[in-house]
């Protein structure tokens, strides 16, 4: 596949056009927003893989303001971006332009859309009214009542001021001329005020959107549905293509720029921030997201963090481990590497491929992230921050056995559903515990004294969950027996996950600490 990897627009864009040397139309496919964006990432890169086979052309694209993109904090940014991406495939060759929209999306995909554009809603929530009371509901549950600080408000996976919140919730659709089709879930409807789309029913849209992202599985046949209906849309003849004029260096700032490398044999993607008034020596900071996401981290936390770091003196490496993100080739029944040795080794790649001296190394990981980071006694960093751990397991789980079990977990049969209340009730906690250990979850000691005895100070930053099964699995005695080396950090009104702003603030408040403190630099931390 030729994929284009670089920046385009201002604000930036952060693009990933895929162009056939001679296309004969192209989808702009964009991003859903929040945690849906992050969960159906790896499914728009296998979307717009069937489409360059049959020889049509596609971009995928951060809208500014989002992901890697440039800062950006007009409230029309996403609009703009799907148009952008769409006049950039224009410059590239290509005359006839779909837009794609996957969830809320949809949205996006249909405010861009002229007329004479194809345009595809996939799984369209009613309007953009109905999006935003469905996201605030769960968002409700999910990270609470104190969601909004000063005007912005936190949603699944995403901040909102309120200029964008009005312009999301404005968005809907409307009768259109051009070729509209409506791809929807078995028995569901198209968006009413679409007007007479065409329907098509497919299956899979449920598995992947609506669990979390470590057990959502790629929908193939409704990838191949939508290809094979935009493949028909295309003319039969093609037009030759010309790469596109990307921007290879992004300038954050006068100071900060990110760059976009591939690493290692398994060409491993990783965005690269570095400061104008870094030290020779700066220290190299690598940054994991947790599950099987991709190198933002929640709310785009990761991007914040990198770009906050760099300013600090730091150099900075967010990277996809394989199956995540830009990294590894897609497949429909990919494993997932959660707690897998092949995620420890794409760690140990990133050290040794960019040649980062352990002396000048910190690790950063959040859940899967934490547990890999704390894996890393091979690479000997000064220090690791581990954010919300929950597995302590010694030995790594084989590929995809993690995202299966997660599975039978959300499948489970009526018996297992029926026995686990009972189990739970009658069987006590510490038993529950023990069993637990035994198989998979590990201890807090046995995880970490390779790595502290290694000479690595350990910084765990956790919400109160985490917190005590960090207690229960012999995290006290872990404190006890290493000291200072071993540190924990509670965030009262934190979340696992990040979602919330106060969790997001506490992690990177206490990053750049323990980062300016292991290894100073000219540059204070203001």
């Amino acid at each position: 596949m030729s994929t284009h990897h670089g920046w385009s627009g201002a604000p930036a864009l952060r693009v990933a056009v895929q162009l056939p040397r001679s296309a004969r139309a192209g989808v702009v496919l964009c991003p859903p927003l929040g945690q849906e964006g992050v969960i159906a990432y790896r499914t728009l890169r296998l979307l717009a893989d069937r489409l360059e086979a049959r020889g049509v052309a596609s971009v995928r694209y951060d809208p500014s303001g989002r992901g890697d993109a440039a800062d950006d904090d007009a409230p029309d940014a996403q609009v703009r971006s799907a148009r952008h991406a769409a006049a950039l495939l224009r410059r590239s060759g290509v005359d006839r332009v779909a837009f794609v929209g996957l969830a809320s999306a949809a949205l996006v995909a249909a405010a861009a859309a002229d007329d004479e554009d194809a345009l595809v809603v996939w799984d369209a929530p009613a309007s953009g009214r109905a999006w935003l009371r469905g996201q605030r509901a769960l968002a409700a549950i999910t990270i609470g009542a104190d969601r909004v600080v000063d005007g912005v408000e936190s949603l699944v996976g995403i901040d909102l001021p309120p200029a964008e919140l009005a312009v999301l919730g404005a968005l809907g659709f409307a009768p259109r001329s051009g070729p509209t089709v409506a791809v929807v879930r078995p028995g569901a409807a198209a968006p009413r005020a679409l007007g007479a789309a065409e329907v098509l029913e497919v299956p899979g849209t449920a598995e992947l959107l609506d669990g979390t992202s470590i057990d959502a599985r790629i929908p193939e046949a409704a990838v191949d549905r939508i290809a094979a209906r935009l493949d028909e849309w295309a003319p039969v003849s093609a037009a030759p293509t010309v790469p596109p004029a990307l921007v290879e260096v992004l300038d954050v700032d006068e100071r900060v720029s990110e760059r976009m490398v591939r690493i290692g044999p398994n060409g491993l993607f990783a965005i690269e921030t570095v400061s104008s008034a870094q030290d020779e020596d700066a220290p190299v900071v690598l940054l994991h997201n947790g599950a099987a996401e991709h190198r933002t981290g929640a709310v785009d936390y990761q991007v914040a963090l990198a770009r906050t770091l760099a300013r600090d003196g730091a150099r900075v490496v967010r990277v996809d481990r394989r199956g995540t993100g830009e990294s590894s080739a897609v497949r429909a029944d990919e494993d997932t590497f959660l707690f897998a040795q092949e995620w420890v080794d794409d760690q140990h790649t990133v050290v040794a491929e960019l040649r980062i001296p352990s002396e000048r190394l910190a690790i950063v990981g959040m859940c899967a992230g934490a547990w890999i980071a704390g894996r890393a006694v091979d690479d000997n960093p000064r220090l690791v921050v581990e954010i919300s751990p929950n597995d302590y397991r010694r030995t790594p789980a084989a590929p995809g056995s993690y995202a299966e079990s997660a599975q039978a977990v959300a499948d489970a049969s009526p018996l297992r559903r029926a026995l686990r209340g009972p189990y739970n009730r009658l069987v006590p906690a510490r038993v529950r515990d023990a069993i637990a250990r035994r198989g998979s979850l590990g201890g807090v000691v046995g995880h970490l004294a390779p790595i502290v005895e290694h000479g690595t100070d350990v910084v765990v930053v956790a919400a109160p969950e985490d917190i005590e099964r960090f207690e229960r699995y012999g995290g006290r005695r872990a404190v006890r027996r290493w000291g200072v080396r071993v540190s924990v950090v509670e965030v009262p009104d934190g979340d696992h996950a990040l979602f919330s702003p106060a969790m997001r603030r506490a992690v990177v408040s206490e990053v750049r600490s323990r980062v300016a403190a292991t290894f100073p630099t000219r540059v204070p931390v203001g």
